[in-house]
C-alpha cells in the first residue's frame, strides 16, 4: 500500500480499534448502552456478545492494516502468517457475535438486517481468504483478504458517516442509524472491488530479455 494511504488508514484503525477500552473504562455507561432498554442491557447473553464483537473487532481492525504492507510480508512471512491467524480467529468471534446482536439493533430492523449482512459477508470472505492461502491461491488470497479488512473498516467509516449524518444533515437518530447500518460498508466494498480489478502485474518474459550470443556461435559467424 502507498504510504500516503497506509499512514492515516493505520491511525484511524488503532484509534477505532482502542474504542472499545472506553466501555470497559465506563462500566457500561457509554456510547450505544446509553440508547439500549435496561432489559436489553441485562441480559448475560446479549451483554456476552455484545463485548466479544467490540474488542475482538477491535483487535482485528487494530492488527490488518499491517497485512497489507509489502515490505513485512516479504521479509518477515512468518510474522504475516501468525499475525494473520490471530486476524481469521478475531474475525470469525466478531462475525458471529453481530449476527448475533443484530436482530435486537438499535432502531429496528433495517439497522439489524444492515448489520447482520456485514457480520455475514465480513465472516464469508475472511473464510475464503483463508481456505484459498490454505490451498495456495495467493491471488484469491490477498483479494478475499481485500473484501474483508474493508468490511473491517466499517468501524471506522461508520464514526464518520454517523456524525456527518447527525451534524451536517441533521437527521434524527432513529432515521441516521439505519442508513449507516448500510452506509458504513457497502460502499467499502465497492472501493475493495475496484482495488481487486486492477490488473495483476506481471513479470517480465524471457523474450524480453536481451540474447546474447555464445562465444561459438560468435566465432562460427565470423
Amino acid at each position: 500500500m502507498k504510504t500516503i494511504f497506509l499512514i492515516p488508514l493505520a491511525a484511524l484503525c488503532l484509534i477505532i480499534g482502542a474504542y472499545p477500552l472506553a466501555y470497559l473504562v465506563t462500566d457500561g455507561k457509554f456510547g450505544l448502552l446509553q440508547l439500549k432498554s435496561e432489559a436489553v442491557v441485562s441480559d448475560e447473553w446479549w451483554r456476552l456478545a455484545f463485548y466479544s464483537h467490540i474488542i475482538t473487532g477491535g483487535v482485528a481492525l487494530s492488527v490488518g492494516w499491517s497485512q497489507f504492507v509489502n515490505s513485512w510480508r516479504q521479509h518477515h512471512p512468518e510474522i504475516h502468517r501468525r499475525v494473520g491467524k490471530v486476524y481469521v480467529f478475531m474475525v470469525c468471534v466478531s462475525g458471529v457475535a453481530a449476527i448475533c446482536l443484530a436482530p435486537r439493533s438499535t432502531t429496528g430492523w433495517i439497522a439489524g438486517s444492515g448489520f447482520g449482512s456485514l457480520g455475514i459477508f465480513w465472516l464469508y470472505v475472511t473464510l475464503q481468504a483463508y481456505i484459498s492461502i490454505r490451498q495456495g491461491k495467493r491471488q484469491e488470497h490477498k483479494r478475499m483478504m481485500v473484501y474483508s479488512y474493508s468490511a473491517c473498516c466499517s468501524a471506522v467509516t461508520l464514526r464518520l458517516w454517523l456524525p456527518f449524518l447527525l451534524s451536517v444533515l441533521r437527521l434524527d437518530f432513529a432515521v441516521a442509524y439505519p442508513i449507516v447500518a448500510w452506509l458504513s460498508w457497502v460502499p467499502n466494498l465497492l472501493v475493495a472491488h475496484a482495488i481487486n480489478s486492477r490488473p495483476v502485474k506481471k513479470p517480465p518474459m524471457f523474450s524480453q530479455v536481451p540474447q546474447y550470443q555464445s562465444s561459438t556461435e560468435t566465432e562460427g559467424q565470423s
